[in-house]
């Protein structure tokens, strides 16, 4: 987990610590490119920090590899602590 990371950890804890949350909204905090804001997120996935919704479609509430939501995870809360 790197500093860009942490950066989009905070940013949907800021959201809400416990629900799903946009990624739109996310990124409109955080301001990455939305491709990369979607790979990243797709890693933290696999890497157990946050869980993930995605749509079959993109529109304009997901981005471009159709995440729509995200919510952070126990693992995820834990990382911000330390």
């Amino acid at each position: 987990m790197n500093n860009k990371d942490l950066k989009i950890l905070k940013a949907i804890n800021t959201l809400s610590p416990t629900s799903f949350v946009t990624a739109i909204g996310v990124n409109d905090i955080i301001k990455f490119d939305s491709k990369y804001l979607g790979d990243r997120l797709m890693v933290m996935k696999k890497s157990g920090h946050i869980d993930i919704v995605s749509r079959e479609f993109i529109s304009s509430m997901t981005l471009p590899n159709f995440i729509a939501k995200v919510k952070l995870t126990d693992l995820g809360r834990k990382a911000l602590k330390e």
